[in-house]
């Protein structure tokens, strides 16, 4: 039997079904099996990312609690030291006046937070004096272990005790303690303090929260002395028997470490940090397991969603396959559609996603003018004029997934006539292919209507919304209602035509504020005192909001007394407008990051504040503040955390000050207080202390809790000025002083701040002037080998010959230039000058000497030091190796990458650095070994008691057998005497520098004394 056409197409639209439902199946197999080995590779990641970042959070909280713990230390030391070094402290001990030592340490105990206890034990280890009790009961402490480290190295700076209670108040806490001197330098006794615990356990359950984490304090004996969370049993207990303890804590300064406990076999995440200048570590760990808590949980997620994704296959393939089926039956059911439109009343147009037409009825070719095989051999470009090309695709998308769209359109005819037609779009899919079945019906008849319909309405509009904004025509009569534009009525919020609008609701509805003001303009117009009424108001919408408005109208009609009857005009929406305005003034006179009055609105409130205060004969008081420290948040944090800061300030200040008061910031991280009406400066006084008081509690900021200070300076009206800017510049004079006496306090203003202030201003404007014109000279003091007495050196220092004053000493303007950072330029004048000079003295054949010349911390951290460095030795000509830079302690304490790249820089160049002051600052071992400076120079303060006091001695002899240890020359400062010279011989220094041999001295005689080859003599 012959098969026809149609029967060989069927059979292979059947085998292609075929095939396509084995593909399917081998596709969902294939992305079964990636999906569970994505599952599986994903799973692996999230366990190390999981460990990875528990670590890193690990390391941070052991950063800040060892930074924590180490301000509270430092803090509680610094406090300690100045109470030992206190005149008031000293004589009470000397007197053993145990009544004025219990109310001294109860005074000092108060300005230390961080302490709960203070204690004084005598030589013998007697306590002599409690801060919690008096009289005192016999109690001896020479057996506790800090006392006797006490007592065998007084010269250290401090000793460190375990978690115990204070002996007289049995406070607990960890027992810090520093060695009380007297005047002969003899060991007299221990300032005892307890360092309170619970401050340091809220800070760590603050920042541990709801975390897993064992947080411990120790010594670097191992002994536990604080344990958080609190377990007693663990205070004092031992850690030396943990791994990292033996190995990597001795070695390095922080680490982090896997230990599985011998105690109970649980496997932990240590993080651990030593406290740099302090016996004392920070160990932070967690339960392994615990951090693996989510891990564990996306496990099981994971395995969840490898299931579903199992079934979700399964089902999305049993899906298909009934789709399979669906669309073969649709086929078949598309030819008998095909059928049934062929001679329908509307067009019939089938497209497929390129564009073709692929079926068109009769009814299309007769209204288009073409035969069927002319259209089907056509694009739909072809009959659409407005075809856009690159909007077909988004058309198939749209059609894709709505499955019908409804869109009008124009189709043109072979004659070239192009008519309106509406097409109904449906999506169609057979036999693998996507089809566009639209129903195309002409509507250019009623596309005519409709267009004059509108063309109507469009005139109708534009001759109601000339204005763009709302009509009215409202008569006065005040309940007959107004004709209002659609507009009008959807400006107040309501439908068009919903309002009701009369003259009476129109009064009611403006806001009582403004209702005067608006009759009074109806009122002046109708006087005649405006050629029309115009006037801004609020009035209440639908929704009760109030708006401002602008309306402008005349009066149209008026009764036969004259009386106006009806009023036509407009309105519009002005509020964006008046907002604007409003977030001007705004933006004039307050401060953007705190919402405190700024400059401008300052002075204007304390002008009245002033005029009132004068007019009621009351006194005023300006409160002037500076934050401590804020500069270093800038730089170190950034200024997002520098305005956290300072949003913080402004809300402690509110809850410091009055309602009446004014607070405001007057610029940086200054602000001014003005207290109105006060009885005396002694509640200035009491409010200043409030105010520092405020300032006890650390800031909190995302990098953790930052702690400052603010200094207060205090002016008076009218003692201490009559007008706004005069009280405010007294009151910076006197903070000045403030800040001048230690910072974290207040300074009433005096006259002779004033004159010290003129007098710096005076002194600073002088310098400038001096540098422009050539005042400030160098002066040199030599520096003598010790190996044969000649000269091999000379520090270059600068002297100011006022042209009135005469000779004034470095100690009076050095100070003003630092603070004012000319510094710089002085440095920068001094660098050169010394240079040229070193370089002058080579030409004329003078020996090759080293200049040494000083850097300050501020000079030091200008970032093109080096490169002036550089310049000033290419464009004189002096070798690198004769020109030596001394920096101090200071310098070395501040940003170590950036001083180690500064002085690594130095090096490269080959430029000789020298410390400068040894001994007298704070500077760490490891930064003196790392800086691989060439010279130690040993201050003069050790230097000068060499012969009388047995402790500059040892000091001495200690920081020459380090600088020979690390390799470097050294050079003591300020020798004056022949024994001290033997002395300094006799260990082995390289050079000095003093009076014994020379004053410091004018260039010219400077280099009369090398041509003379003038010696030190070494012997007697």
């Amino acid at each position: 039997m012959t098969r026809t056409p149609s029967m060989q197409n069927s059979e292979e639209h059947a085998r292609s079904f075929s095939r396509m439902r084995r593909l399917l199946a081998g596709l969902s197999i294939a992305v079964l099996l990636a999906a569970l080995s994505v599952v599986t590779w994903s799973s692996l990641r999230d366990y190390r990312d999981t460990l990875a970042s528990t670590e890193a959070q690990l390391d941070i909280l052991s950063l800040t609690v060892q930074e924590h713990v180490a301000r509270t230390l430092e803090f509680s030391l610094h406090g300690l030291q100045a109470m030992r070094s206190d005149d008031v402290f000293r004589l009470c001990r000397e007197n053993a006046d145990q009544a004025c030592l219990h109310a001294y340490l109860n005074s000092r105990l108060n300005t230390l937070p961080a302490l709960n206890s203070l204690a004084v034990v005598d030589i013998e280890g007697n306590l002599l004096a409690s801060s919690g009790q008096y009289p005192i009961p016999a109690y001896n402490l020479s057996q506790y272990p800090y006392f006797r480290a006490a007592r065998a190295r007084p010269e250290r700076p401090f000793v460190l005790g375990e978690f115990m209670p204070d002996p007289a108040n049995m406070r607990d806490g960890i027992q810090l303690g520093v060695p009380l001197l007297n005047r002969q330098g003899e060991f007299v006794g221990v300032l005892v303090a307890g360092v309170n615990a619970q401050p340091l356990q809220d800070y760590l359950a603050s920042l541990v929260a709801d975390r897993p984490v064992i947080a411990r304090l120790f010594r670097e004996d191992g002994v536990t002395l604080l344990r958080y969370p609190p377990l007693d049993a663990d205070i004092g207990r031992s850690i030396a028997h943990m791994g990292f303890f033996s190995g990597p804590f001795r070695e390095r300064n922080s680490g982090i470490d896997y230990e599985t406990s011998r105690i109970d076999e649980v496997n932990r995440l240590l993080a651990w940090r030593r406290i740099d200048g302090w016996p004392v570590g920070v160990l932070l760990t967690q339960n392994t397991d615990a951090a693996l808590q989510s891990w564990y949980q996306e496990i099981a997620v994971n395995a969840g969603v490898a299931v579903l994704l199992c079934a979700g296959s399964l089902a999305l393939l049993l899906y298909l396959l009934t789709q399979l089926r669906r669309m073969e039956r649709t086929e078949a059911d598309l030819y008998l559609t095909k059928v049934a439109v062929e001679r329908g009343a509307d067009m019939a147009i089938w497209l497929d996603p390129q564009g073709h037409i692929r079926y068109v009825n009769a009814t299309a070719c007769s209204r288009l003018g073409y035969s069927e095989q002319e259209l089907l051999n056509m694009r739909f470009k072809d009959i659409n004029p407005d075809f856009h090309p690159d909007a077909w695709p988004r058309f198939w998308q749209g059609l894709r997934g709505k499955k019908h769209l409804f869109d009008e359109l124009e189709l043109c005819t072979r004659a070239g006539e192009v008519f309106p037609v509406e097409a109904y779009s449906n999506y169609v899919q057979f036999k693998g292919e996507e089809y566009n079945c639209a129903v195309v019906r002409d509507i250019s008849e009623r596309r005519l209507a409709e267009q004059a319909v509108v063309k109507s309405e469009q005139q109708l509009r534009l001759a109601l919304e000339a204005s763009n904004t709302g009509l009215f025509d409202m008569p006065l009569e005040g309940r007959r209602n107004a004709v209002t534009s659609p507009e009008y009525d959807r400006l107040l919020g309501y439908e068009p035509g919903e309002l009701g609008e009369t003259f009476d609701k129109w009064k009611d509805q403006v806001h009582p504020q403004d209702r005067e003001q608006t009759i009074s303009a109806l009122r002046d117009y109708f006087v005649g005192n405006s050629t029309q009424f115009a006037v801004e108001y609020r009035r209440r919408l639908k929704n009760g909001e109030f708006r401002w408005f602008l309306s402008r109208g005349r009066f149209v009609e008026f009764d036969y007394r004259g009386k106006p009857t009806r009023l036509i005009g407009t309105m519009t929406d002005i509020t964006e407008r008046k907002e604007a305005q409003d977030r001007i003034v705004e933006l004039a006179n307050f401060d953007a990051v705190t919402g405190l009055a700024n400059r401008n609105l300052l002075r204007d409130e304390l002008r009245l504040a002033l005029a009132a205060a004068e007019r009621f004969g009351r006194q005023l008081a300006v409160l002037f503040l500076d934050l401590d420290r804020f500069k270093t948040i800038n730089d170190s944090l950034g200024h997002t955390a520098g305005d956290m800061v300072l949003s913080q300030v402004a809300q402690r200040l509110r809850s410091v000050v009055g309602k009446t008061d004014i607070l405001a910031r007057q610029g940086g991280d200054e602000f001014v207080v003005v207290l109105n009406d006060i009885s005396g400066p002694l509640a200035a006084g009491t409010i200043a202390d409030r105010i520092l008081a405020s300032f006890a509690e650390p800031f909190e900021l995302e990098a953790g809790g930052f702690a400052s200070s603010t200094s207060i300076g205090i002016s008076i009206f009218p003692d201490d000025g009559a007008d706004p800017d005069e009280l405010i510049r007294n009151a910076d004079v006197a903070m000045y002083q403030a800040k001048a006496n230690g910072r974290g306090n207040y300074q009433f203003f005096t006259a002779d701040m004033n004159a010290r202030a003129s007098e710096r201003l005076v002194l600073e404007s002088s310098m400038r002037r001096g540098l422009e014109h050539g005042e400030f000279e160098l002066y040199f003091q030599p520096q003598v080998s010790l190996t044969d007495g000649a000269i091999v050196g000379a520090e270059a220092l600068i002297r100011w010959n006022h042209p009135e004053q005469g000779m004034i000493p470095p100690g009076k303007f050095i100070p003003v230039a630092e603070e004012s950072r000319l510094i710089v330029p002085l440095g920068s004048w001094v660098l050169r000058r010394a240079c040229e000079l070193a370089a002058a003295w080579r030409e004329q054949g003078m020996p090759a000497l080293t200049v040494a010349v000083n850097l300050s911390p501020v000079q030091f951290g200008q970032p093109n030091l080096v490169q002036q460095v550089k310049d000033c030795l290419e464009s004189t000509g002096l070798p690198a190796q004769q020109l030596e830079l001394e920096v101090t302690e200071s310098v070395v304490m501040q940003d170590v990458e950036q001083v180690a790249a500064t002085l690594d820089a130095f090096n490269a160049l080959g430029v000789k650095l020298s410390i400068d002051d040894f001994g007298t600052g704070y500077s760490s071992l490891s930064y003196l070994k790392r800086f691989a400076f060439d010279k130690l120079k040993v201050d003069q303060s050790f230097v000068r008691d060499l012969s009388d006091d047995p402790n500059d001695t040892a000091i001495v002899l200690a920081i020459i057998g380090l600088g020979k240890t690390l390799g470097m020359a050294v050079l003591a400062e300020g020798v004056e005497t022949r024994a001290q010279l033997a002395f300094l011989r006799q260990a082995n220094t390289d050079s000095i520098q003093g009076y014994l041999f020379s004053r410091p001295l004018p260039e010219r005689d400077f280099v009369a004394l090398v041509r003379q080859q003038a010696r030190l003599p070494l012997e007697d």
